[in-house]
């Protein structure tokens, strides 16, 4: 069995949505709009039991305008719940929610897990250069933690000195950059101490944040959590997204366990206009993996199983 837990979806008219908001965060051509059954197909061609829907989060999070953040944040939502109502078995979603306006963000969290029965919620790794452990989000961190879900953190653009501009330096560097920053200080600051019921999702490995554990656990600048870093770190889920290397997946496993590793693909993205580039290229990472057969179950869908409870 494989469960994909970084399986992206786009629904259709969302560009009309979002309008230039988009040019800061993903590829805008080609990109597959979402079609419920062509996805399925996607599914079936490369044997994946179950993927489980997230909007690269950059969509939502970077609209300035309360109403078309909330519009586009029930676009986001209403497609996904069609999808799981229709196949089940086949489709979990993470949520959208409106971020950079808390009231808004709570009251579609509210609709997407309670009536519309989605999965999850997924977060950016900041949200127009606010950080997420900053006191506007408490209430959301609150909130998911009195319910338990599972919450997913894609990395979006940040500010930036003009140096990061050139080469897609953001996406190749900037992206598992500000993933690394965005996790360190949601443990530093005690989040995950204050919030410690929610499972917590790191996309793509989570950048480096595994790579400088001892250095992470020094003190020096009022770090509050009260265990060390590197406590709260191995509690995280990390996902396979990257595209990443066997041997990636493997420092990850040896630093966190292999039972905090679950199998993302990045679907539909890939390079050289091949969009499902990276299912081939994930597939292969985890054959070569090195680790034992009951591991690499875990990691395709034992974990994924207990995050969401199926």
């Amino acid at each position: 069995m494989i469960i994909d837990t970084h399986f992206h979806g786009f629904p259709r008219g969302i560009f009309e949505k979002i309008g230039q908001a988009a040019s800061d965060s993903v590829r805008r051509s080609p990109i597959r709009t979402f079609d419920i059954e062509e996805y399925i197909q996607v599914l079936d061609r490369y044997e994946v039991d179950m993927g489980v829907l997230s909007l690269p989060s950059g969509h939502t999070y970077a609209l300035k305008d309360r109403e078309q953040s909330r519009d586009t944040a029930r676009l986001v939502n209403d497609t996904y719940a069609e999808a799981c109502r229709k196949y089940p078995k086949r489709f979990k979603a993470f949520a959208s929610l409106p971020m950079k306006f808390p009231e808004e963000t709570l009251k579609e969290m509210e609709r997407a897990l309670d009536e519309l029965k989605l999965n999850g919620v997924c977060i950016p790794t900041n949200v127009d250069g606010e950080s997420l452990d900053e006191e506007k989000f408490a209430p959301f961190f609150e909130e998911a933690n009195k319910r338990a879900i599972p919450v997913f953190m894609h990395p979006v653009n940040a500010p930036c000195e003009g140096r990061w501009l050139k080469y897609s330096f953001l996406q190749k560097i900037g992206w598992p950059a500000d993933t690394t920053l965005a996790i360190y200080r949601m443990v530093a600051s005690g989040l995950f101490e204050k919030f410690p019921l929610f499972p917590f999702i790191a996309s793509h490995l989570g950048g480096t944040i595994s790579l400088y554990p001892d250095r992470l656990n020094w003190r020096e600048g009022d770090v509050r959590c009260t265990e060390t870093p590197e406590y709260y770190l191995r509690k995280i889920y990390y996902d396979t997204a990257g595209p990443v290397r066997s041997e990636a997946i493997k420092c990850v496993c040896e630093f966190a366990g292999a039972d905090h590793v679950v199998f993302g693909s990045d679907y539909p993205f890939g390079r050289e206009g091949k969009d499902d580039q990276f299912y081939p290229m994930t597939f292969k990472a985890m054959e070569c993996l090195d680790v034992s057969k009951e591991d690499k179950e875990k990691i395709f869908h034992g974990n994924a199983e207990t995050i969401f409870k199926l």
